[in-house]
């Protein structure tokens, strides 16, 4: 039977980590983080508790959907443009 190892144990304690403080705006993320007009941010902290989601992740979807919506907008104007078919308009008398 093999002996058994001795083990000591040690009560040192692990330093408790310091609560994150939010970053000062330098230069560099004042322009990747825009101030939102006070109403504006009110209403989508709302929607973000809601929807169960991040500030963040709220700030993606919508900027997602925001350049979806414009691409297809300007997918459809450009096709529209290149459509060969006569246009008819009434002016008015």
């Amino acid at each position: 039977m093999a002996p058994k190892k001795n083990k000591s144990k040690t009560s040192a304690k692990k330093p408790k980590a310091k609560p994150a403080q939010a970053k000062k705006p330098t230069a560099k993320n004042a322009a990747a983080q825009p101030a939102l007009p006070k109403e504006l941010e009110k209403r989508l902290k709302t929607l973000a508790r809601q929807m169960k989601k991040t500030m963040d992740a709220l700030l993606l979807q919508a900027l997602c959907e925001f350049a979806d919506a414009w691409e297809d907008h300007f997918r459809t104007m450009k096709d529209l443009e290149d459509d060969d078919r006569i246009q008819l308009s009434v002016k008015p008398e």
